[in-house]
């Protein structure tokens, strides 16, 4: 009878270091999953909290030179309709979130426009459009659909400013399915710059994590970094932003965000 490979690979390794490495190394293995579990716990005591503790300040993963490079790798050719879950469930956040909430007209700012789902929705409904990205190969994928439109301007962003848009210029932000990779000191840092750019009474939309491991899916697996609700209201009103409502479902309750448990905090610069 035919060994499994896995005890196939497992003798191998016995063989070639010695049970006593290998033990260890069952070992190492073990303590790194129990710390992840404690990390996750910490972070979500300090989400639920709303505070910009220890454990979200140590947070290192989800920086922006891992972001550049994952989204310049990444394969575009669904244009990030893979996160699409449902054309039902576009049609209800573009009729019940985005459409209400970004208004027509004026100077919108799209924070990680992706393969541009929510920029050809942009577009036309803006006065001036600034897609604003880590990744050059999105801003290059956007301008190829969004090819002829004189109102769009491009941002390479270092970070997380927003390079080259004055301050009280922006009537509206609008960010979706990008915060939930942002490591939380760069979430606070968007957060200062939003707060920066938004006009007097100006609003922004923006969609994070809401806790970890909620949903079908956990956290790790999606490469998420970690938020809440909560602790974004927080670092929102230390910036001076209002946060005007919470949105963790449309269409009467019938669609989510998605399988981790995320929100939609819409915040507001007050007049």
């Amino acid at each position: 009878m035919e060994r499994p490979p896995l005890l196939t690979a497992l003798a191998r390794r016995v063989r070639r270091f010695g049970p006593r490495y290998v033990a260890a190394e069952a070992g190492l293995r073990a303590a790194r999953r129990v710390g992840e579990r404690m990390e996750d716990a910490m972070l979500q005591i300090e989400g639920e909290r709303g505070v910009f503790g220890p454990a979200h300040r140590a947070w290192r993963d989800n920086s922006a030179g891992e972001n550049r490079e994952r989204w310049n790798r990444w394969d575009w050719s669904k244009l990030g309709e893979e996160w699409t879950a449902s054309e039902e469930w576009k049609q209800a956040l573009v009729d019940e979130v985005l459409l209400p909430t970004i208004p027509p007209g004026g100077t919108v700012v799209e924070i990680g426009p992706g393969g541009g789902r929510w920029s050809v929705i942009l577009q036309p409904r803006s006065e001036r459009l600034v897609l604003v990205d880590v990744a050059q190969r999105p801003l290059d994928l956007v301008a190829e659909r969004l090819a002829g439109a004189e109102n769009v301007e491009y941002v390479l962003t270092a970070g997380s400013a927003l390079a080259g848009v004055p301050d009280a210029s922006v009537d509206a932000v609008w960010s979706f399915d990008v915060f939930v990779h942002i490591a939380p000191g760069d979430q606070a840092g968007y957060l200062s710059e939003i707060a920066r750019v938004l006009k007097p009474g100006a609003i922004a939309a923006i969609h994070h994590a809401d806790g970890r491991n909620r949903g079908l899916a956990p956290s790790r697996a999606g490469w998420r970094a970690p938020m809440t609700a909560a602790l974004f209201g927080t670092l929102a009103r230390e910036r001076g932003l209002g946060v005007e409502r919470v949105i963790r479902s449309f269409g009467d309750g019938q669609h989510a965000l998605g399988g981790f448990g995320d929100a939609i905090t819409v915040l507001r610069r007050p007049a």
